[in-house]
């Protein structure tokens, strides 16, 4: 993947806008990314990884840090970026989620995070290109398989982190582990060791279930069987560990087999049984029909002989039924004769007390009306008369009666409307009155508004300040605080560099007196005639004399080991020395001359600006909010004060139309009332008068009524006596009688009857006839030997039959239990089968098992080899590095730190000066960044040939060229300019002043007094 260009706008501390140009960086291949410690330089590479991913490199860090604190509420924090690749040339321009100001209104929303994804026809034209898409859940996996990469994996190959590789160096094995889990993905491997482990012990519960199953088949098949002769011979079978599932079922069918041989004679036995028990009960249960024949033919004839005895009584039962029945046919005249009479006598007696009561009253005048000695015709006739003048009269009042009802509401509702039109005139004053009051009001309200506006305005200037102010104080409180470890860490670079001198001034002289002593080593091994190891002659006229101080080679050794401990903790000393004066500088710088107490004291003036700004801006939204408030209640009272006059105008008509109204009602109302006090009264007597009149004209004709039907029914009664042969209603009523004596005489009737033909059917029947004469004794004498012969021939047949149902479900149980026995067998089988690959396959996983001859689990030992690759691909640029001094070895050993497994990612580093293996932790400073950086491009070499062999064409290593010294850090660089070839670019992030005197291109960020970044492009 190759960057072309690189737009950002509020990211981080920069609250600008930038651009970076890759292309022109990439001129030399090598480019440099410098700047102080904390200016920015690794906001850029996050600003290039969100671009891409949507999160920013380090994933412990929050995607907040994207959004720029220094950024002003409406500018749009975004990253833009152009990149190519084998499939073609991309841009992407992405956003995060911030909140910014509202379009309308006061307060803030949130801009929701967005994503846009061009493909271009050129790198050059940024808008001539297509659109792929613009929402996030489909640009990220469009973006990720045209790199190649996921992040984690870009992060590791594209961005060389500062630090990380240098722990990866130094770290346990178990930890080593951990990251190249989560560089390669090898949890795949770990989880499927553990899902065939839980498979392994799936299998072996299955096995141990499917045993425990056979166990209890054979329990069940010996219980059912009841075979106790063979029973512990099938537990024993059952509950061996490798069950012979042959020759168990084989033994299980023999026991079946004898079962059933023993229901068959069982069965044999029985049928015989039955057989005779059926005979015997033949012949019993003919013996006992035989005497209950006998027994109904005596009980017939008995019965025959008491209804002939009753005959007599019989026909008088007959002849009164007959005559009961036709005087229940006459009765109904007898009855409705003497109603009718009943009824003339109630209605004459009725009218004689409604007459006595009439003119008894108030309406005594009624008697001239209907004289006493009028018919029933004519006195019915006249009381109607009377009481349709009478309802007449009643129904013309009935509007008088609404009126007179009416006049006190209507007389309430007069005074009460000429209340309220007095109380709306008063209303309608007061408000008029108000109005003209409160335009001066409110202009003293927007007076005080405007004087609060005028301080409110402030705010954003005292908040700047108050921001810069602040910003300065922490940097001169930071600078306070910075100052003693500066002067901590120059009196410990003083004191390093003390030593270190010493301990070379130490191995210097040492080295001298060797070299001058082994003169006097050489000329203790000549010899006459021998060669000179030096100049080749064979005389040797004046070796060297041995001194008395001789020193040895590992004296040097000694001395030049502890020297080059002294310059390496010298260069440790010196980098924290550089990092803390570095620091303190910046404090200084962003302090911008002020000490704490001053800076404290402007702090306080500026916050005490901002509060009083806040305050007046509540203070004038409040105004604003009383504002709104007044005017909208003057609209109001306007509004009520139009409403009330309008109102007021239609009550004032209404009330002249009601007092009008009232005065036609009380000329109604004197007029309907004549004699009476009011109107209900006279309507009142008038009703009571119709009542009295209607009851009685209605009992009149009751009379006339009773009259015609009394006749009507002593016609009736005449007809009927005729018809059913009696003389006269007592005639009637003495053959008469009542429903329960007419239902029990007809009942004995008819059951005499019965009885009589029921009995002669009987002793026709053939049965009866069969048995002749037959005595009674003789017939239950012989029911009692048939009965005695049939029950010992049954007791005989239910004991052989029980036998045979035992021997049947004996065989029935076992028979099942067989089969039961079979399937567990039969699953066994199949459990040991499926068993077998999926323990062998754990086990070699595992490395539990005797067939996995490393003893290395699968996911170890994918590990190991990928680790392996890693090692070799580092191997080759730590050779050049190091000027072929050291390294990186692999081991397979058990390493300490491991939980006692064998992990094989147990890393050494070999001294070919020395030919000795040495921890990682012994390296200096300087060796440490170089072998650690070896090691992360082997890895990104390796994680690229992973991912199919991706094309990095652009490359970013993060810091760590502080701790090398010139000769080294010009190696270095010549190692990474190996990497330039093929078109590849590298940016060295770092702030090492000597960087910049080696490279040309560079990308240059400089924080500014006011804590924020800018970026200087120079190519």
């Amino acid at each position: 993947m190759q960057l072309h260009r690189l737009t950002f706008q509020a990211v981080g501390p920069f609250p600008g806008r930038y651009t970076i140009d890759f292309a022109d960086l990439a001129s030399s291949g090598l480019f440099l990314l410098e700047g102080p410690t904390g200016s920015g330089k690794s906001t850029i590479i996050d600003a290039i990884v969100f671009a891409l991913y949507g999160k920013v490199a380090s994933a412990d860090a929050s995607d907040d840090r994207i959004r720029s604190d220094h950024a002003g509420p409406g500018d749009e924090t975004f990253v833009d970026l152009v990149f190519e690749v084998p499939s073609g040339v991309f841009r992407v321009r992405r956003t995060p989620k911030f909140e910014r100001p509202k379009q309308r209104g006061t307060g803030t929303t949130t801009q929701q995070a967005s994503v846009r994804l061009w493909r271009l026809t050129s790198p050059d034209a940024p808008d001539d290109g297509q659109v792929l898409s613009t929402r996030a859940d489909e640009a990220g996996p469009e973006i990720q398989r045209a790199v190649g990469l996921d992040r984690e994996q870009f992060v590791q190959t594209v961005v060389l982190p500062q630090g990380e590789f240098a722990s990866f160096l130094r770290a346990k094995p178990e930890d080593r582990r951990r990251v190249l889990e989560r560089v390669f993905g090898t949890q795949v491997y770990e989880r499927l060791e553990k899902r065939l482990a839980q498979m392994r012990a799936e299998v072996g519960r299955g096995l141990d279930a499917a045993r425990n199953e056979v166990g209890r088949a054979v329990a069940g098949f010996v219980a059912a069987a009841r075979c106790d002769d063979e029973a512990e011979v099938l537990r024993e079978a059952a509950a061996a560990v490798d069950v012979d599932v042959d020759a168990l079922t084989e033994r299980v069918a023999v026991v079946v087999a004898a079962l059933e041989a023993e229901v068959s004679a069982a069965d044999a036995v029985a049928a015989a049984a039955a057989e005779r028990c059926a005979v015997t009960e033949q012949a019993r249960d003919e013996a006992r029909a035989t005497l209950a024949a006998v027994e109904r033919r005596d009980a017939l004839l008995a019965e025959r002989a008491g209804l002939l005895a009753r005959a007599a009584e019989h026909e008088r039962d007959v002849v009164g039924l007959d005559l009961a029945r036709r005087a229940r046919l006459a009765m109904p005249g007898v009855a409705g004769l003497a109603q009718a009479e009943t009824a003339l006598e109630e209605a004459l007696a009725a009218v004689t007390r409604r007459r006595a009561a009439a003119l008894a009253g108030p309406h005594a005048d009624l008697a001239a009306v209907v004289p006493e000695s009028a018919e029933p015709e004519v006195l019915a006739k006249a009381l109607v008369a009377e009481r349709d003048r009478c309802t007449g009269a009643r129904a013309r009042l009935d509007r008088a009666l609404e009126l007179e009802a009416r006049l006190p509401e209507l007389t309430a509702g007069v005074d009460d409307l000429a209340e309220r039109v007095e109380r709306r005139a008063a209303e309608r004053d007061e408000l008029v009155d108000g109005l003209a009051q409160r335009p001066v009001a409110r202009a003293a309200l927007r007076e005080r508004r405007d004087a609060l506006a005028a301080v409110a305005a402030g705010l954003a200037d005292a908040q700047v300040a108050l921001k810069e102010r602040t910003a300065r104080l922490e940097a001169a409180v930071r600078a306070a605080e910075l100052a003693p470890q500066v002067a901590a860490a120059e009196e410990a670079a003083t004191a390093a560099a003390r030593e270190a001198a010493q301990a070379e001034d130490e191995a210097g002289a040492l080295r001298r007196a060797r070299i001058a002593g082994m003169a006097a080593e050489l000329a203790l091994e000549l010899a006459p005639g021998t060669p000179c190891p030096v100049c080749g002659g064979t005389e040797h006229p004046h070796p060297a004399e041995s001194s008395a101080e001789r020193v040895t080679a590992e004296a040097v050794e000694e001395a030049e080991r502890a020297a080059a401990a002294a310059a390496e903790a010298l260069a440790r000393a010196g980098g924290v020395l550089s990092d803390a004066r570095a620091r303190h500088e910046a404090a200084l710088a962003a302090a911008d001359g002020w000490d704490v107490p001053t800076a404290e004291a402007a702090v306080a003036e500026a916050r005490a600006a901002v509060d009083a700004a806040t305050t007046a801006g509540a203070e004038r939204d409040a105004l604003d909010a009383e504002l709104e408030a007044f005017d909208d209640e003057t609209r109001r009272l306007e509004e009520r004060r139009a409403e009330i006059e309008r109102v007021l105008g239609e009550e004032t008509a209404r009330l002249g139309q009601l007092r009008a109204e009232v005065r036609d009602a009380q000329t109604v109302v004197e007029s309907a009332r004549e004699s009476a006090e009011t109107v209900r009264e006279r309507a009142a007597a008038l009703d009571e008068r119709v009542a009295l009149v209607t009851a009685w004209a209605e009992d009149a004709q009751r009379v006339v009524t009773a009259t015609e039907r009394r006749a009507e029914r002593a016609e009736e009664l005449a007809a009927a006596l005729a018809e059913h042969g009696f003389d006269d209603a007592a005639a009637v009523r003495a053959a008469a009688l009542d429903d329960a004596a007419l239902a029990a005489l007809d009942r004995r009737v008819r059951e005499h009857e019965s009885a009589l033909d029921r009995v002669e059917r009987g002793l026709a029947e053939d049965a009866v006839r069969a048995v002749g004469d037959l005595a009674a004794d003789a017939a239950r004498g012989a029911v009692v030997q048939a009965e005695e012969a049939h029950a010992a021939a049954d007791a005989e047949a239910v004991r052989t039959a029980n036998l045979a149902a035992t021997a049947g479900e004996r065989l029935a149980g076992a028979r099942r239990e067989a089969d039961v026995v079979g399937q567990a067998c039969r699953r066994l089988v199949a459990a040991r089968a499926a068993a077998g690959p999926v323990v062998r396959m754990a086990n070699v996983v595992a490395a539990s098992g005797g067939e996995n001859a490393r003893q290395m689990s699968l996911g170890t030992y994918v590990l190991a080899r990928r680790f392996e690759d890693v090692v070799a691909a580092a191997n080759g640029r730590l050779a050049v590095m190091s000027s072929g001094r050291y390294e990186l070895l692999r081991s397979d050993e058990r390493e300490r730190g491991g939980g006692g497994r064998k992990l094989g990612l147990a890393l050494k580093v070999v001294d070919h000066h020395t030919e000795r293996e040495r921890d990682p932790a012994t390296l200096s400073g300087g060796e440490t960044f170089y072998v650690s950086l070896s090691l992360a491009l082997g890895l990104a070499d390796v994680v690229t040939a992973e991912a199919g062999g991706i094309d990095l064409g652009t490359l970013f290593v993060d810091e760590g060229f502080g701790s090398l010294d010139g000769d080294t850090l010009d190696v270095v660089l010549a190692e990474l300019g190996r990497l330039r070839e093929g078109g590849r670019v590298v940016g060295v992030v770092s702030h090492v002043d000597a960087m910049k005197q080696s490279i040309a291109e560079r990308i240059e960020v400089r924080r500014t007094g006011d804590g924020t970044s800018t970026l200087t492009v120079r190519a």
